[in-house]
């Protein structure tokens, strides 16, 4: 009888890895997390790093990310802090305080809001802007709009 008990108490099992659970919070790093086209940049490609609840390349439902975004590209390059919530199959929300930097020498900073759908990995980014220092007869304040391939 006693042997039966103690048979029915769960031991570790080698070779067992355990699941991360979606409200552990962990450090998460992507190099390539995702690609930028149109807009001021033209072309760009995305690094990030934070700490999230989910994996980054496949969030889960309720994944939530606070990140740093270097975008660097073509005609300009970005710097952001983010926060990201995906919602399942209705995709993910990317808020983003930016700051923007045309190669030629001139400063934007902003906001972005940036929808990604769940099922395909686009989505599309909208974002305020105020130059620091705008050219004689140039409005100092835009508006910007981009594709995106995830973040």
């Amino acid at each position: 009888m006693l042997a039966c008990a103690l048979g029915a108490i769960p031991r570790n099992v080698v070779g067992q890895r355990p699941v991360a659970r979606e409200d552990a919070w962990r450090f998460v790093l992507d190099p390539f997390a995702g690609l930028h086209i149109f807009g001021p940049v033209r072309l760009s490609v995305t690094a990030v790093a934070g700490v999230g609840n989910g994996d980054l390349d496949t969030p889960g439902v309720s994944s939530r990310f606070f990140l740093a975004i270097a975008e660097p590209g073509w005609e300009a390059g970005r710097v952001s802090l983010a926060y990201a919530q995906w919602m399942g199959l209705r995709g993910a929300l990317i808020l983003r305080a930016t700051a923007l930097r045309y190669w030629e020498g001139r400063d934007a900073r902003g906001g972005e809001l940036q929808w990604i759908v769940s099922v395909l990995p686009l989505g599309v980014r909208l974002g305020v802007f105020r130059y620091r220092e705008p050219r004689p007869g140039e409005r100092r304040s835009f508006l910007l709009a981009d594709l995106a391939v995830m973040y």
